[in-house]
């Protein structure tokens, strides 16, 4: 029975490790902008679901890290944080976003549409903006992910040009 119960284990094991012609999932991540250069598909009706093909991390954590980091090479600074910060960090400026819309399809275009808003140290308003930002998307996921990712990087540039005029003659 001990013989039987092993001869089970090794053929349960054998069983997991075949992958037949099933393709593997593939996982996506949002990219920083390149600092020397300047969610799921969905259409009007629906939502398309790639089984294969996923973020590696929700977009609702990915994107503000990803801003952030962008900001960070885009200002420069070293002093960028993700809310919610230690109260021992007193910012300058804050930047508040709200991204409405983060979509694309393969082989059409991506779409960036987001609010945003700087704060300065004492909370006032400085200045806002809003984002309606296209991305050609190329014939695969890879590519759909690049375009996303430029979307983040081109509502960096923006947020970044602000936060480099605002914040200043806030300061005056």
């Amino acid at each position: 029975m001990i013989r039987m119960n092993g001869l089970v284990a090794l053929l349960l094991l054998g069983a997991a490790g075949c992958t037949g012609s099933v393709d593997p999932t593939r996982f996506y991540v949002l990219a920083p902008t390149d600092s020397a250069a300047g969610a799921a598909a969905r259409s009007a009706s629906g939502l398309e679901v790639a089984d294969f093909h996923q973020w590696g991390a929700p977009l609702r954590q990915a994107v503000p890290v990803v801003l952030a980091e962008n900001l960070s090479r885009l200002v420069p600074t070293d002093q960028v944080m993700v809310f919610p910060w230690g109260r021992a960090f007193a910012p300058d400026a804050q930047v508040i976003v709200d991204i409405s819309r983060l979509e694309g399809k393969i082989g059409a275009d991506s779409v960036l549409a987001a609010r945003w808003r700087i704060l300065g140290r004492s909370g006032e308003e400085v200045t806002m903006g809003v984002a309606h930002l296209t991305e050609p998307s190329g014939s695969d996921y890879e590519s759909l992910v690049a375009a996303q990712s430029r979307l983040v990087g081109a509502l960096s540039r923006d947020i970044a040009a602000a936060l480099r005029s605002g914040v200043q003659a806030s300061t005056r």
